[in-house]
């Protein structure tokens, strides 16, 4: 891998791990989206600098968040991996995620002294929660357009 290519590797694990995602993931992700080819668990390891434990953990979670997907080798027991170009499932796991907070801050808005910090919270998540609604509104339109 080119020095750029490690740094666009080392920069996505890094912003993934703000998103709740483990900076190894992140970075498998990363280098999947870099490959021609699904690549082997050996490759992952070897290229990205991990242990093959760590890669099979990773890579299986970003199948789990549909971030990626496995493909089994005719006659091998051997598991080859590739990336999904598709930012719905990232969007997916935001949206649980914010789902969460809305409900904290619903909680923290029953229990607010009246007045305006309760006004505020109340107002916070009724924000997050129509950002929720509008993600799949959003998706969809963006959707039709790059399909035009």
């Amino acid at each position: 891998m080119t020095e750029a290519q490690m740094t666009f590797v080392e920069d996505m694990g890094q912003l993934m791990v703000g998103w709740g995602i483990p900076r190894n993931t992140g970075r498998i992700y990363a280098y999947l989206l870099l490959q021609r080819e699904p690549a082997t668990l050996d490759d992952i390891a070897a290229d990205l600098h991990i242990a093959k434990s760590g890669a099979s953990v990773a890579s299986r979670q970003l199948v789990q968040l549909g971030l990626a997907r496995s493909l089994g080798q005719p006659g091998s027991r051997r598991v080859l991996y590739e990336a999904l170009y598709n930012l719905e499932s990232i969007f997916a796991a935001r949206t649980a995620q914010m789902k969460d907070l809305v409900a904290r801050l619903r909680q923290g808005a029953r229990v607010a002294p009246g007045g305006l910090g309760r006004q505020r919270v109340q107002a916070m998540a009724d924000w997050c929660e129509e950002l929720i609604h509008q993600f799949p509104l959003l998706i969809r339109r963006l959707e039709k357009r790059r399909n035009r």
